[in-house]
């Protein structure tokens, strides 16, 4: 959404060296027309089948471009809802090689000076249909200061577009403005005599089109990016491909990472909820966010638990290269746990702890539950497994313990610890720690006492 700040990101298609300027097949409105509808429908078939807009928009402005439209800039953007981000933003340039710049506006971002101070704003919170602008006029070029630096970059005309979806927005923006989900596009020329009456009727008449491809767009990012949050990564991607029924599911390798916070039970019922549950979101910040800065996938949270796998593929990601990254996840997550104390010491709270169990092996991932409602997990020994070694963190007196398996396909060398009985896993049990978890004199010393973290 246009603005005084330039996109940066994601690239699209390239476009020919006539694009922005008038070319012969305009002599004849009625003779450069014909093309319009094509590209009306060509738009509302893009937004029947997934699309995205870094594709499309730099492919709108190459047939805009062939049909006699001196159309030098494209901006389109609209409302998301998702817990973080609050926009989507992609602006194409001919100039660039054809290339369209895209980014995500935060929430936080919509409240700002810049963003009110834009085309986009103005026209959203008086619900206005279009704003047209010659750049060429300097009193003009002060409404808005995107306009003073398109007219630096030698366009010379600006329209804007607004549809809105007659959808209210699930909440205002930060300054109280309500308003629906929306869409606008922008076009701006380099044409030394700007748009035409009849270059301006033709984009006007293509703003629902792009709008339902905006929609679409949006759609389409906002389920990946909610099944993202609330799935993760690998389960949000199965469930949009069309693994959706009870049973649907797939055998994978993996490296299983699992931790828990120690004391919750006591925290639970000494705390007031706000600082409990505030408590709780600072140790999966601790956790969870070091699974997914080190490219692992959060399962689930299971009550304060964190349930995570790094899958093989035997390609991009390795056994050893997952193994090597579940062992830095817990060094990571560790370490924050450590500046989260500090800074709970100087609030004079009580630190927390957390044990992390890392095994390796097979499990089945898939839908499970009832038909009206399911869950897409991992089931099977290994993912009881690591759970189990969690639990004997504790009593091991040390704050990561891997398995055998584990310990084969990591890189690293992981020190024995010794062998003991764990609940509901046949036989003893091989428990290995991180180096620097373990003096030298207490390696392979079986750990005593038999109690559940």
């Amino acid at each position: 959404m246009d603005r005084d700040a330039r996109p940066q990101g994601l690239s699209g298609g390239s476009v020919g060296e006539g694009a922005g300027k008038r070319g012969d097949n305009r002599e004849g409105g009625a003779a450069s027309r014909s093309d319009d509808p094509n590209i009306a429908d060509w738009l509302m078939r893009r937004a029947l089948r997934q699309t995205r807009l870094s594709d499309a928009i730099p492919a709108l402005g190459r047939k805009l471009a062939a049909a006699g439209l001196p159309v030098a800039r494209i901006n389109v953007g609209g409302f998301m809802l998702h817990p973080v981000l609050g926009a989507l933003d992609l602006t194409w340039d001919a100039q660039s090689e054809g290339a369209a710049r895209s980014q995500t506006r935060t929430r936080r971002a919509l409240g700002s000076e810049a963003f009110k101070n834009a085309p986009f704003y103005y026209l959203f919170s008086r619900d206005l249909p279009e704003l047209r602008h010659r750049l060429a006029d300097p009193e003009a070029r002060t409404r808005f200061p995107l306009f003073e630096r398109l007219h630096e970059e030698g366009l010379t005309d600006y329209l804007a577009l607004y549809v809105g979806f007659e959808k209210p927005l699930a909440a205002p923006l930060d300054d109280g403005v309500e308003g629906t989900e929306c869409a606008m596009c922008s076009f701006a020329t380099r044409d030394p005599e700007g748009f035409s009456e009849d270059d301006l009727a033709r984009l006007r008449a293509l703003a629902l089109p792009i709008a339902l491809v905006i929609k679409t767009a949006i759609a389409d990012n906002f389920a990946q990016a909610l099944l993202d949050t609330y799935l993760g990564r690998l389960s949000g991607r199965n469930v949009l491909t069309g693994h959706v029924q009870k049973g649907d599911g797939r055998l994978i390798d993996c490296v299983l990472w699992y931790s828990d916070l120690r004391g919750s039970t006591a925290l639970s019922s000494e705390l007031e909820i706000e600082r409990y549950f505030s408590t709780i979101n600072d140790y999966f910040d601790c956790t969870a966010e070091a699974v997914l800065d080190h490219g692992g996938e959060v399962l689930k949270f299971i009550g304060d638990g964190v349930m995570a796998i790094f899958p093989i593929d035997g390609e991009t990601r390795t056994a050893e290269a997952m193994g090597r990254a579940a062992a830095e996840t817990a060094r990571d997550a560790l370490a924050r746990g450590h500046a989260l104390n500090l800074r709970r010491a100087r609030e004079r709270l009580d630190p927390i702890a957390f044990g992390i169990g890392l095994h390796a092996g097979r499990v089945m991932h898939g839908n499970v539950g009832t038909d009206r409602r399911l869950d897409m997990t991992v089931t099977g020994p290994a993912a009881n497994q690591v759970v189990r070694l969690e639990t004997a963190t504790k009593a091991a007196g040390v704050p990561v313990i891997a398995s055998a398996e584990f310990a084969e396909l990591c890189p690293e060398e992981m020190v024995p610890i010794g062998a003991r009985e764990l609940p509901g896993i046949p036989g003893l049990t091989e428990l290995f720690a991180l180096p620097e978890d373990v003096a030298p004199e207490d390696a392979d010393a079986a750990p005593q006492d038999d109690v559940a973290g």
